[in-house]
Protein backbone atom coordinates (compact mmCIF):
# COMPACT_ATOMS: atom_id res chain seq x y z
CA UNK A 1 0.00 0.00 0.00
CA UNK A 2 1.46 3.35 -0.72
CA UNK A 3 1.37 5.49 1.91
CA UNK A 4 1.11 9.18 1.45
CA UNK A 5 2.49 11.46 4.30
CA UNK A 6 0.44 14.44 5.31
CA UNK A 7 2.61 16.71 6.84
CA UNK A 8 1.79 19.03 9.65
CA UNK A 9 3.01 22.69 9.56
CA UNK A 10 4.85 23.88 12.54
CA UNK A 11 3.61 27.13 13.63
CA UNK A 12 3.58 28.47 16.99
CA UNK A 13 0.83 27.61 18.74
CA UNK A 14 -2.19 30.55 17.96
CA UNK A 15 -4.72 31.82 21.12
CA UNK A 16 -7.17 30.05 20.11
CA UNK A 17 -5.50 26.68 20.00
CA UNK A 18 -3.74 27.95 23.36
CA UNK A 19 -7.32 28.20 24.72
CA UNK A 20 -8.14 24.82 23.98
CA UNK A 21 -5.20 23.37 25.40
CA UNK A 22 -5.97 25.39 28.57
CA UNK A 23 -9.52 24.14 28.61
CA UNK A 24 -8.56 20.14 27.86
CA UNK A 25 -6.10 20.41 31.20
CA UNK A 26 -8.35 21.67 33.22
CA UNK A 27 -11.54 19.26 32.13
CA UNK A 28 -8.49 16.23 32.13
CA UNK A 29 -7.73 17.28 35.70
CA UNK A 30 -11.72 17.31 36.89
CA UNK A 31 -12.14 13.57 35.11
CA UNK A 32 -9.26 11.98 36.96
CA UNK A 33 -10.07 14.07 40.13
CA UNK A 34 -13.90 12.23 39.82
CA UNK A 35 -12.37 8.80 38.52
CA UNK A 36 -10.93 8.93 41.78
CA UNK A 37 -13.69 9.97 44.04
CA UNK A 38 -15.41 6.77 41.96
CA UNK A 39 -12.86 4.17 42.12
CA UNK A 40 -15.24 2.00 45.08
CA UNK A 41 -18.38 2.75 42.85
CA UNK A 42 -19.65 -0.26 41.54
CA UNK A 43 -18.37 -0.71 38.00
CA UNK A 44 -20.51 0.75 35.79
CA UNK A 45 -20.61 4.04 36.60
CA UNK A 46 -16.71 3.68 36.61
CA UNK A 47 -16.42 2.36 33.20
CA UNK A 48 -18.30 5.56 32.34
CA UNK A 49 -16.10 8.01 33.86
CA UNK A 50 -13.31 6.12 32.52
CA UNK A 51 -14.53 6.31 29.18
CA UNK A 52 -14.62 10.22 29.22
CA UNK A 53 -10.71 10.60 30.72
CA UNK A 54 -9.43 7.97 28.33
CA UNK A 55 -10.94 10.15 25.65
CA UNK A 56 -9.76 13.17 27.46
CA UNK A 57 -6.75 12.32 27.93
CA UNK A 58 -6.01 10.88 23.92
CA UNK A 59 -7.73 14.95 22.96
CA UNK A 60 -4.76 16.02 24.98
CA UNK A 61 -2.32 14.46 23.21
CA UNK A 62 -3.77 14.98 19.81
CA UNK A 63 -3.34 18.53 20.48
CA UNK A 64 -0.22 18.64 21.85
CA UNK A 65 1.25 16.71 19.14
CA UNK A 66 0.16 18.56 16.23
CA UNK A 67 3.39 20.23 15.68
CA UNK A 68 4.73 16.78 14.96
CA UNK A 69 4.70 16.07 11.32
CA UNK A 70 2.07 12.96 9.96
CA UNK A 71 0.91 9.92 8.21
CA UNK A 72 -2.70 9.02 8.12
CA UNK A 73 -4.92 6.88 7.18
CA UNK A 74 -8.20 5.58 7.77
CA UNK A 75 -7.29 4.03 11.17
CA UNK A 76 -4.44 5.54 12.27
CA UNK A 77 -2.63 9.11 13.06
CA UNK A 78 1.25 8.52 12.96
CA UNK A 79 2.98 11.68 14.83
CA UNK A 80 6.84 11.85 14.50
CA UNK A 81 9.63 14.29 14.55
CA UNK A 82 11.93 14.95 11.30
CA UNK A 83 14.37 12.68 10.45
CA UNK A 84 12.64 9.42 11.18
CA UNK A 85 9.71 9.49 8.44
CA UNK A 86 11.17 6.19 7.68
CA UNK A 87 10.60 4.61 11.14
CA UNK A 88 7.17 6.23 10.58
CA UNK A 89 6.32 4.80 7.61
CA UNK A 90 6.93 1.51 8.91
CA UNK A 91 5.17 1.68 12.18
CA UNK A 92 2.21 3.05 10.02
CA UNK A 93 2.89 -0.40 7.49
CA UNK A 94 3.10 -2.62 10.34
CA UNK A 95 -0.18 -1.41 12.59
CA UNK A 96 -1.94 -1.64 8.90
CA UNK A 97 -0.32 -5.44 8.79
CA UNK A 98 -1.52 -6.74 12.07
CA UNK A 99 -4.56 -4.04 13.44
CA UNK A 100 -7.20 -6.41 11.15
CA UNK A 101 -5.99 -9.49 13.07
CA UNK A 102 -6.16 -8.31 16.05
CA UNK A 103 -9.52 -6.90 16.22
CA UNK A 104 -11.08 -9.82 14.16
CA UNK A 105 -9.65 -12.19 17.00
CA UNK A 106 -11.13 -10.21 19.05
CA UNK A 107 -14.51 -8.99 17.36
CA UNK A 108 -13.56 -5.17 17.62
CA UNK A 109 -14.21 -2.34 15.76
CA UNK A 110 -14.04 1.39 15.94
CA UNK A 111 -14.65 4.41 14.08
CA UNK A 112 -11.96 6.70 16.03
CA UNK A 113 -8.11 6.96 14.65
CA UNK A 114 -5.62 5.67 16.69
CA UNK A 115 -2.99 7.98 17.62
CA UNK A 116 0.48 6.25 17.19
CA UNK A 117 3.27 9.01 18.57
CA UNK A 118 7.10 7.78 17.33
CA UNK A 119 9.90 8.72 20.02
CA UNK A 120 13.11 8.93 18.42
CA UNK A 121 14.82 7.86 21.48
CA UNK A 122 14.25 5.89 24.59
CA UNK A 123 14.83 9.60 26.71
CA UNK A 124 12.29 11.09 24.93
CA UNK A 125 9.65 7.82 25.42
CA UNK A 126 10.40 7.54 29.35
CA UNK A 127 10.14 11.54 29.55
CA UNK A 128 6.77 11.35 28.22
CA UNK A 129 5.48 9.37 31.10
CA UNK A 130 7.97 10.77 33.36
CA UNK A 131 9.65 7.40 33.66
CA UNK A 132 13.41 6.98 35.18
CA UNK A 133 15.88 6.80 31.95
CA UNK A 134 16.55 3.23 32.66
CA UNK A 135 13.42 2.25 31.48
CA UNK A 136 14.19 -0.21 28.52
CA UNK A 137 10.67 -0.49 27.05
CA UNK A 138 9.99 -0.67 23.08
CA UNK A 139 6.23 0.48 23.52
CA UNK A 140 3.61 1.86 25.73
CA UNK A 141 -0.28 1.87 25.39
CA UNK A 142 -2.16 4.31 27.70
CA UNK A 143 -5.35 6.05 27.46
CA UNK A 144 -5.97 5.40 23.81
CA UNK A 145 -2.82 6.54 22.16
CA UNK A 146 0.03 3.96 21.38
CA UNK A 147 4.03 5.05 21.83
CA UNK A 148 6.56 3.37 20.04
CA UNK A 149 10.13 3.42 20.11
CA UNK A 150 11.31 4.30 16.63
CA UNK A 151 12.81 0.79 15.27
CA UNK A 152 16.08 2.55 14.38
CA UNK A 153 17.24 2.96 18.05
CA UNK A 154 16.87 -0.85 18.66
CA UNK A 155 17.17 -2.65 15.62
CA UNK A 156 20.63 -2.66 13.89
CA UNK A 157 20.43 -3.22 10.49
CA UNK A 158 20.70 -1.64 7.18
CA UNK A 159 18.61 -3.65 5.16
CA UNK A 160 15.31 -2.23 5.19
CA UNK A 161 13.97 -5.54 4.53
CA UNK A 162 15.52 -6.89 7.29
CA UNK A 163 14.72 -3.97 9.13
CA UNK A 164 10.87 -4.42 8.79
CA UNK A 165 10.80 -8.29 9.28
CA UNK A 166 12.69 -7.74 12.89
CA UNK A 167 10.37 -4.84 13.49
CA UNK A 168 6.84 -7.18 12.58
CA UNK A 169 8.21 -10.01 14.33
CA UNK A 170 9.68 -8.59 17.78
CA UNK A 171 8.59 -5.15 17.84
CA UNK A 172 5.40 -3.84 19.80
CA UNK A 173 2.80 -3.27 17.62
CA UNK A 174 0.79 -6.29 18.21
CA UNK A 175 1.34 -5.90 21.80
CA UNK A 176 0.37 -2.84 22.05
CA UNK A 177 -2.53 -2.90 19.91
CA UNK A 178 -3.94 -5.62 21.97
CA UNK A 179 -3.75 -3.49 24.99
CA UNK A 180 -5.30 -1.14 23.52
CA UNK A 181 -8.77 -3.19 22.38
CA UNK A 182 -8.30 -4.77 25.83
CA UNK A 183 -9.06 -1.71 27.53
CA UNK A 184 -11.72 0.34 25.02
CA UNK A 185 -13.93 -3.77 25.75
CA UNK A 186 -13.32 -3.43 29.57
CA UNK A 187 -13.42 -0.14 29.74
CA UNK A 188 -10.13 -0.03 32.03
CA UNK A 189 -11.89 -2.42 34.70
CA UNK A 190 -8.65 -4.96 33.84
CA UNK A 191 -5.81 -6.63 36.73
CA UNK A 192 -2.58 -5.50 34.87
CA UNK A 193 -1.62 -9.26 35.29
CA UNK A 194 -4.22 -10.34 32.65
CA UNK A 195 -4.16 -7.44 30.22
CA UNK A 196 -0.03 -8.32 29.99
CA UNK A 197 -1.19 -12.00 30.12
CA UNK A 198 -4.04 -11.37 26.63
CA UNK A 199 -1.08 -8.77 25.15
CA UNK A 200 1.74 -11.45 24.73
CA UNK A 201 -0.90 -14.45 23.94
CA UNK A 202 -2.05 -12.31 20.98
CA UNK A 203 1.37 -10.96 19.99
CA UNK A 204 2.55 -14.78 20.47
CA UNK A 205 -0.09 -16.23 18.08
CA UNK A 206 0.47 -13.69 15.18
CA UNK A 207 4.09 -12.88 15.32
CA UNK A 208 5.11 -16.32 17.25
CA UNK A 209 7.76 -13.88 19.76
CA UNK A 210 7.63 -14.63 23.12
CA UNK A 211 9.67 -13.40 25.73
CA UNK A 212 10.35 -16.25 27.88
CA UNK A 213 8.71 -19.57 28.73
CA UNK A 214 8.83 -22.26 32.12
CA UNK A 215 12.14 -23.41 31.43
CA UNK A 216 13.83 -19.89 32.23
CA UNK A 217 12.14 -20.01 36.26
CA UNK A 218 13.43 -23.48 37.50
CA UNK A 219 12.10 -24.11 40.76
CA UNK A 220 10.51 -20.30 41.21
CA UNK A 221 7.78 -19.77 43.79
CA UNK A 222 5.11 -18.14 41.79
CA UNK A 223 3.88 -15.14 42.60
CA UNK A 224 0.46 -14.25 44.17
CA UNK A 225 -1.99 -13.29 41.73
CA UNK A 226 -3.79 -9.92 44.08
CA UNK A 227 -0.24 -8.91 44.88
CA UNK A 228 0.46 -9.10 41.21
CA UNK A 229 -3.07 -6.53 40.74
CA UNK A 230 -1.60 -4.40 43.24
CA UNK A 231 2.35 -4.29 42.44
CA UNK A 232 2.90 -5.57 39.37
CA UNK A 233 5.74 -3.12 38.23
CA UNK A 234 7.48 -3.09 41.21
CA UNK A 235 7.66 -7.29 41.63
CA UNK A 236 11.47 -7.96 41.34
CA UNK A 237 11.32 -10.36 39.01
CA UNK A 238 9.56 -8.89 36.36
CA UNK A 239 10.29 -11.60 33.50
CA UNK A 240 8.85 -14.13 35.63
CA UNK A 241 5.57 -11.75 36.36
CA UNK A 242 4.88 -11.32 32.77
CA UNK A 243 5.61 -15.27 32.11
CA UNK A 244 3.17 -15.96 34.89
CA UNK A 245 0.77 -13.96 33.39
CA UNK A 246 1.21 -15.30 29.62
CA UNK A 247 0.87 -18.77 31.50
CA UNK A 248 -2.42 -17.73 33.36
CA UNK A 249 -4.49 -17.12 30.13
CA UNK A 250 -2.85 -20.20 28.57
CA UNK A 251 -4.34 -22.17 31.19
CA UNK A 252 -7.76 -20.47 30.46
CA UNK A 253 -7.35 -21.08 26.84
CA UNK A 254 -6.10 -24.66 27.13
CA UNK A 255 -8.93 -26.13 29.69
CA UNK A 256 -11.80 -23.56 29.47
CA UNK A 257 -10.97 -22.34 25.36
CA UNK A 258 -10.53 -19.46 23.48
CA UNK A 259 -13.87 -18.20 24.14
CA UNK A 260 -13.16 -17.80 27.99
CA UNK A 261 -11.47 -15.05 27.66
CA UNK A 262 -13.62 -13.20 25.22
CA UNK A 263 -16.35 -13.85 28.21
CA UNK A 264 -13.80 -12.97 31.37
CA UNK A 265 -13.15 -9.61 29.30
CA UNK A 266 -16.84 -8.96 28.70
CA UNK A 267 -17.79 -9.64 32.49
CA UNK A 268 -14.92 -7.19 33.10
CA UNK A 269 -16.56 -4.43 30.75
CA UNK A 270 -19.56 -4.75 32.72
CA UNK A 271 -18.09 -3.90 36.22
CA UNK A 272 -17.12 -7.21 37.38
CA UNK A 273 -14.39 -7.32 39.32
CA UNK A 274 -11.40 -10.50 38.16
CA UNK A 275 -12.67 -12.93 40.67
CA UNK A 276 -16.29 -12.35 39.60
CA UNK A 277 -15.31 -12.76 35.93
CA UNK A 278 -13.67 -16.02 36.94
CA UNK A 279 -16.62 -17.55 38.66
CA UNK A 280 -19.54 -16.34 35.86
CA UNK A 281 -16.75 -18.16 33.12
CA UNK A 282 -14.78 -21.10 34.96
CA UNK A 283 -17.38 -21.39 38.16
CA UNK A 284 -14.40 -20.88 40.10
CA UNK A 285 -12.50 -17.88 42.22
CA UNK A 286 -9.25 -16.28 42.06
CA UNK A 287 -7.86 -18.69 44.13
CA UNK A 288 -9.68 -21.53 42.94
CA UNK A 289 -8.26 -20.28 39.37
CA UNK A 290 -4.89 -20.21 40.83
CA UNK A 291 -4.58 -23.77 42.62
CA UNK A 292 -5.76 -25.08 39.17
CA UNK A 293 -3.49 -23.09 37.33
CA UNK A 294 -0.77 -24.69 39.06
CA UNK A 295 -1.86 -28.63 39.34
CA UNK A 296 -2.37 -27.80 35.21
CA UNK A 297 0.99 -26.20 34.59
CA UNK A 298 2.86 -29.07 36.52
CA UNK A 299 0.83 -31.93 34.37
CA UNK A 300 2.04 -29.77 31.53
CA UNK A 301 5.66 -29.50 32.21
CA UNK A 302 5.58 -33.17 33.28
CA UNK A 303 4.31 -34.07 30.13
CA UNK A 304 5.64 -31.68 27.38
CA UNK A 305 8.92 -30.41 29.32
CA UNK A 306 9.45 -26.44 29.57
CA UNK A 307 8.54 -25.26 26.61
CA UNK A 308 5.50 -22.98 27.69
Amino acid sequence: MNICPLITPQPPPGTGQLFIWFWLKILAVFVALVFVLVIRVPGQIRGYVYNIFREVARAQVMISTRHMLTLSDGHFVVRYYPGDADSARLVLKTAQELYPLVVRDFRFSSKKKIPLVVHPTRESLNASFGWPASESAMGVYWAGVIRVLSPTVWIDGRDPQQVEEIFVSTGPVAHELTHMVVDYITRGNVPRWFTEGIAQYEEYKITGFRLAKAGDFPEQQLYDFAEMERNFDRLPNQALAYWQSLAAVEYLVGVYGEESLHKILAALGRGRDMDGALQEVTGGDLEQFTAGMRSWLDRFLAAEGPAL
